[in-house]
């Protein structure tokens, strides 16, 4: 129940956030795959551990103090919110390449 109450939420979040670029004068099926992709992004950036980061506090830390701090690894264990985000900019791929068929032909 939490997974699928999760994934509405995601859902209903990126929707919203292409719904209010609608205002800014662009069409909703036009921003739907970048909206998408960049809370994909987003996403994987803030559920991941390690990395670029995280990295440069562990140094920050090291240049003050002068006490070595391990290095954490990077590692990615993908949630429902990643995979939601992900199907949401696969739909709107292929809404985006159904609506400017013939465009592609």
């Amino acid at each position: 129940m939490k997974k699928v109450i999760v994934c509405i939420s995601t859902l209903i979040c990126i929707g919203l956030v292409n719904y209010l670029g609608t205002f800014a004068g662009i069409s909703f099926i036009d921003s739907s795959f970048f909206c998408g992709h960049l809370s994909t992004v987003i996403i994987h950036f803030f559920t991941s551990s390690g990395g670029f980061s995280s990295n440069q506090v562990r140094l920050q830390v090291q240049a003050q103090t002068g006490l070595k701090v391990e290095e954490e690894r990077s590692s990615f264990t993908p949630s429902v919110a990643y995979y939601t985000a992900i199907a949401y900019t696969v739909v709107s791929l292929a809404a985006i390449i159904f609506y400017y068929k013939d465009y592609f032909i």
